[in-house]
């Protein structure tokens, strides 16, 4: 029989990520909501464009962190909306090129300072230097197995 003291599930990395992914999530969809007044999912993926520039569907999707099919559907119904324009892809003629209309700029420039606000909020209790090291830590973690998080 374990010992209490022993440490359990909730010790584990990917435990700590995954609730720590929870709260950013729902924070994440609140604002979208509340601020920006789109659905998360079409806030990642204006994020994603805006950040990264015009791209194809498959690097929208890594880059919001979307699973593809949700990506490619999110974007369909951004495109309707006229969110979102889509171009031939020059360098591969299977796959297209997602971009921002006015409209979607327009909602980038808003989401900005609405991330920057999030990230304050979760970033709560920890000083500079603790903010500096995480993410430093995180940067490293996430670089060992092949994530580049940098535009």
């Amino acid at each position: 029989m374990a010992s209490t003291n022993e440490p359990g599930a909730e010790a584990s990395l990917t435990y700590r990520l995954k609730a720590l992914t929870k709260i950013a999530d729902r924070m994440s969809s609140e604002m979208s909501r509340d601020k920006l007044g789109v659905p998360y999912p079409e806030a990642s993926i204006i994020a994603a464009i805006g950040t990264f520039g015009p791209q194809t569907v498959m690097d929208i999707s890594r880059r919001a962190n979307l699973d593809k099919s949700q990506a490619s559907r999110t974007v369909e119904a951004m495109l309707s909306k006229e969110i979102l324009a889509r171009t031939g892809n020059d360098k591969d003629g299977r796959s297209v090129i997602i971009s921002l209309t006015a409209e979607g700029r327009k909602i980038f420039k808003k989401i900005g300072p609405a991330l920057d606000k999030r990230d304050s909020d979760l970033y709560h209790g920890l000083n500079e230097a603790e903010r500096v090291a995480l993410r430093f830590l995180l940067d490293k973690i996430l670089a060992s197995h092949g994530w580049d998080a940098t535009p």
